[in-house]
């Protein structure tokens, strides 16, 4: 393994270059010779040894990731593709970028609170972190923060996020479905923070709704449950009771894509009995059949930006938005069936 001298010799520049890229000093580094050395260390596969890294230094290297999410029953968290695929763009950049990643997960709001305040990082990632959690975190952490698909209170202060353009997928996928004759449409969601993910998704469908003269009442919005035979009982009361629903949209693929073999395990035809739409656009979504009709969002450009943005701040560099909106779009595929 190459040391910090030899790793100088080819990048052409002094071990002390070298070694404050290393730290994350780099207010006196050109942008060029930074990228030249983090090429090298790369190319070496350079590994510093952490033990004597964190003690030496205030700058610990590393990137706490901390995901807020209640697993489901009888599964981790990083069973759905949502999950594993950000996490993996996450862990891809924190490592090009020169640094280490910690993760954890959880469900307990004290936790993120007291991980947060306690870890010695570099900076912080948090996913799904609900927004008065997210408001005592950025009163009171003193290292730079990114907030992944979180909802903050309207209480003046500065939130660097990337998240989607959640209304705007539930209006496409509602205006979609009404396009397609769907009327008596129930929305299933994965949790029911105000403000959040889902509660702005079923906001874009209400929207949809009221552009043509339709309401799209409160009582249409469901919140699953984390245990397996639990939904599949709501999804079978669902297309049994009167009048019936036509089309179900889902905050999530991975519920979509359960519910539709779930329901055809019953005898229910989809799309011709009920239709069906996801969001995420996932592996699942392509892969059930019939494949899934769902809302598009680039999840690995996520990670990837939210990490891109995380070290420009722990650099000092200087940021031109703070929140960046990531768009998105209808996939239309197999799992809606138009109305006569």
């Amino acid at each position: 393994m190459s040391t910090i001298k030899q790793v100088a010799i080819k990048a052409g520049v002094s071990p002390t270059t070298v070694s404050n890229v290393l730290n994350g000093n780099v207010s006196k580094v050109s942008p060029d010779t930074r990228k030249k050395v983090e090429a090298i260390l790369r190319q070496e596969n350079y590994a510093p040894n952490m033990g004597a890294h964190i003690l030496a230094t205030k700058n610990s290297r590393i990137i706490g990731v901390i995901m807020f999410m209640e697993p489901r029953r009888d599964e981790t968290v990083l069973e759905d593709p949502f999950s594993s695929t950000i996490l993996g763009a996450i862990e891809v950049e924190i490592r090009n970028h020169g640094y280490f990643m910690m993760l954890h997960t959880t469900s307990d709001e004290e936790e993120v609170l007291r991980l947060s305040r306690t870890w010695k990082l570099a900076g912080l990632v948090l996913l799904f972190v609900p927004s008065k959690i997210s408001n005592l975190i950025n009163k009171t952490i003193g290292i730079p923060v990114v907030f992944v698909d979180s909802y903050f209170l309207d209480d003046g202060l500065t939130y660097h996020s990337v998240r989607l353009d959640d209304q705007r997928g539930g209006y496409e996928i509602a205006k979609h479905l009404l396009s397609m004759g769907h009327r008596n449409i129930v929305f299933l969601a994965n949790d029911t923070f105000i403000p959040g993910t889902d509660h702005s998704r079923f906001l874009g469908c209400q929207q949809a709704f009221k552009e043509q003269g339709l309401r799209f009442e409160s009582d249409r919005f469901f919140a699953l449950s984390r245990d397996r035979e639990e939904r599949k009982v709501l999804y079978a009361r669902l297309v049994a009771q009167e009048p019936k629903y036509t089309a179900i949209v889902f905050s999530a693929d991975y519920y979509a894509a359960e519910a539709v073999t779930q329901l055809q395990e019953i005898g229910i035809s989809i799309p011709d009995q009920v239709s069906i739409t996801g969001f995420d656009d996932n592996i699942f979504s392509r892969l059930v059949r019939p494949s899934l009709t769902t809302v598009h969002q680039d999840v690995f450009m996520k990670g990837q930006l939210a990490v891109t943005l995380l070290t420009k701040f722990i650099r000092g560099e200087p940021v031109e938005e703070t929140e960046v909106w990531l768009p998105v779009r209808v996939e239309v595929r197999d799992s809606v069936r138009r109305l006569d």
